[in-house]
């Protein structure tokens, strides 16, 4: 795949995790108004039963559903202690072999048991253990479908740093030729 392709291929990829970002994090409203109605209700000794539910069921969303846009963004804590002193061309390379050890096996195992998670909640129509006993296999569907998102980023960040690193070796074959 010429590099052109792949840069397209991730600038696509970008913009699906760019909107799925703006999208999610929308979810930050009804939250705080949740929080809202908590710390009234609270105060007055009435706070209903889901509010405090659906407070914890809509941050989980909102914290997993975000993490590919955080990723996008490099908002995620990195350790570069060692590796700001190298070259940007070893920084890639560096990049591309954690993404492919590391982050790959993880965000795979966990797409792989958070399927089977939210499959077996949906199968026996998992209510929650509250009074109130909201289904909860709708929530458990975020674990998957978070991991398939940061898995999308992830391939775009290995392409990214495959373009940096082909095109600074062109480079530097035009420099020593």
């Amino acid at each position: 795949m010429g590099g052109e392709a792949l840069v397209k291929l991730s600038n696509f990829l970008d913009n699906i995790i760019e909107w799925s970002g703006r999208i999610f994090c929308w979810l930050v409203v009804p939250l705080t108004i949740l929080i809202i109605i908590e710390f009234v209700t609270r105060s007055l000794d009435i706070t209903p039963i889901w509010v405090d539910e659906s407070s914890r069921f809509i941050f989980g969303a909102h914290f997993m559903l975000c993490a590919a846009y955080g990723l996008l963004y490099g908002s995620h804590v990195r350790i570069d202690l060692f590796v700001s002193i190298l070259s940007q061309k070893a920084q890639a390379i560096i990049s591309i072999i954690c993404y492919l050890l590391l982050f790959f096996p993880f965000v795979s195992v966990w797409l792989y048991y958070g399927w089977g998670y939210f499959y077996t909640s949906w199968s026996v129509a998992e209510t929650s253990i509250s009074f109130w006993a909201p289904v909860v296999y709708p929530i458990k569907f975020v674990i998957p479908f978070a991991a398939f998102l940061l898995i999308i980023q992830g391939i775009s960040e290995v392409i990214k740093s495959i373009v940096t690193v082909r095109i600074l070796s062109e480079i530097s074959g035009e420099v020593f030729e």
